[in-house]
């Protein structure tokens, strides 16, 4: 089946209310899929001596359970197909043999001299033998809702620790920020489904301006700097209080 696994202890510093975050839901997900490029034999640091580098472009995740506080988790990933410029990968998360958390995702290689997205080489394809199931056939573009005004606007400059290894802002991070974005009667609410399109990257020491808007049952963010110009991220989440 192509599958790798590891297995973790949920820390209850990485908690919310003895909750794991979303956004370490994310880097225990990324976590596993570094260790499996690592297994055979294409780490990071060999990827980038390539003159590559692998960017999330697209996150579906459905939540049905947040894991618990030193509770044993169980992630598994795999490798789920190779198309043009994009790499598919599914990711999911156990706890005592339930599945309470599934994803899918769509990464882009760029090459680093030309900081563009390109067509992925066979050799770098060939390393990850493809397990052509999906968790979700399709990531949807988020749109910007029409004729509904903002809840909120959250106005953030990005910070040193929130760069990673490609000296942009890490995906794990806009997760972080869809809460800090919300308003403050939205403190209790969980997200159970989430939609993250990222757009361009962010550096260190831009402003960002995170439009929020409500829509039924779903929330929408729009990453934007002040003037609108410029579009970094687009978010979709349904959500249950």
């Amino acid at each position: 089946m192509n599958i790798y696994e590891r297995e973790f202890v949920v820390e209850d510093f990485l908690c919310k209310k003895g909750e794991l975050s979303l956004n370490y839901i994310i880097n225990y997900f990324m976590e596993t899929s570094n260790c499996q490029s690592i297994s055979l034999g294409e780490d990071s640091d060999n990827l980038i001596n390539k003159g590559y580098t692998w960017m999330i472009y697209k996150w579906f995740i459905k939540i049905l359970k947040y894991p618990k506080a030193y509770q044993r988790i169980k992630v598994k990933t795999w490798a789920s197909g190779f198309k043009g410029i994009n790499a598919f990968r599914e990711f999911e998360m156990y706890v005592e043999g339930e599945r309470i958390v599934s994803a899918s995702s769509n990464f882009i290689l760029i090459d680093l001299k030309k900081r563009k997205p390109i067509k992925i080489p066979k050799e770098i394809s060939k390393i990850y033998s493809i397990n052509d199931v999906k968790n979700f056939d399709k990531i949807e573009r988020v749109n910007e809702p029409k004729d509904i005004e903002t809840i909120n606007i959250f106005d953030y400059k990005i910070l040193k620790s929130d760069i990673d290894i490609n000296n942009h802002m890490n995906n794990s991070v806009y997760a972080k920020l869809l809460y800090e974005a919300l308003p403050e009667s939205f403190y209790n609410i969980k997200f159970t489904d989430v939609n993250i399109n990222y757009v361009k990257e962010l550096k260190y020491g831009d402003h960002v301006c995170i439009y929020v808007y409500l829509e039924d049952d779903k929330l929408y963010f729009f990453f934007k700097n002040k003037e609108k110009s410029e579009l970094y991220a687009r978010a979709c989440c349904h959500y249950i209080s």
